[in-house]
């Protein structure tokens, strides 16, 4: 079990998700998953603040330090397809392609083709000024993100994350790109083919090219240094205390890519991916 307990001033506790992914593509992936947790408690003075995580919320809530991810969908979490999208929640798939193209898109139904699950954050505070909320960041501190994986893949990969209320937040899972001669550009819209950092927009029943809203999980992560902490700009999320957040959690080969090509046909890998919470008052 991976276990983290960190405290900086005001810091609390590093959170676990663990998932083992296996793709499987057709030109155009899955997830065996697992939450663990650690959890941690901050005090200073006469404030307490604990991170609890669950795979199950309101009355069901129950803090546990190792908890499963709950899938949301009836995916087959062997076989993903590709697909694409912006939002997180408009995904489009190709049913077939023509002389190896991508020229007609069909919105996905059910949840077909990629992998969405959920859990459930509470952080648990008193004696903390009204207003408090505790922001969340990712750790990479212990080589969380991205750890053991096949590159190749995770390429291609897109984590995608929901926070009641908020936002999505859709994180590349690597800033490395394979090699030339296993990237195709193979998404035609209107007659214009699709390059690097581009993907579409389905609205209406059409689709759009749009630019990649994918950053890079450092402008989210914080870093440790000479018995310090650097804490990026964005937060993932900021949770008021004492409420609980469900928070959905998608993974997905997105088609648009160069990245996602035959080349990763059948790929395994592993992701441990670590949230770090920041009091901000």
């Amino acid at each position: 079990m991976w276990r983290s307990f960190k405290t900086w001033f005001q810091v609390i506790t590093t959170v676990f998700a663990m998932m083992a992914l296996l793709a499987s593509t057709y030109a155009w992936f899955t997830a065996n998953r697992e939450v663990e947790t650690s959890v941690a408690t901050a005090r200073t003075g006469e404030e307490k603040l604990e991170l609890q995580i669950s795979a199950y919320g309101g009355s069901s809530f129950q803090s546990q330090e190792s908890v499963p991810i709950q899938q949301v969908n009836q995916t087959d979490a062997g076989d993903l397809m590709p697909v694409s999208t912006d939002d997180l929640t408009n995904f489009v798939y190709v049913p077939f392609t023509q002389d190896g193209q991508a020229t007609v898109f069909r919105q996905v139904e059910n949840e077909q083709y990629y992998y969405h699950g959920r859990v459930y954050l509470r952080a648990v505070g008193s004696g903390w000024n009204s207003g408090t909320k505790l922001n969340l960041y990712l750790d990479q501190s212990d080589d969380i993100l991205g750890s053991d994986v096949d590159g190749t893949m995770l390429n291609a990969a897109r984590l995608g994350l929901k926070f009641d209320g908020g936002s999505p937040v859709i994180l590349k899972l690597s800033e490395s790109s394979n090699a030339s001669a296993n990237q195709v550009l193979h998404t035609v819209v209107n007659g214009q083919t699709l390059g690097a950092n581009q993907v579409l927009h389905s609205s209406g029943g059409s689709v759009s090219p749009v630019t990649d809203p994918g950053a890079s999980a450092e402008d989210y992560t914080v870093t440790f240094e000479n018995n310090g902490i650097q804490v990026p700009q964005n937060a993932l999320y900021s949770m008021e205390l004492n409420t609980i957040y469900p928070v959905d959690i998608y993974f997905y080969l997105e088609g648009c890519d160069p990245d996602c090509s035959e080349s990763i046909t059948l790929k395994q890998a592993d992701l441990f991916l670590a949230f770090y919470g920041v009091i901000s008052q």
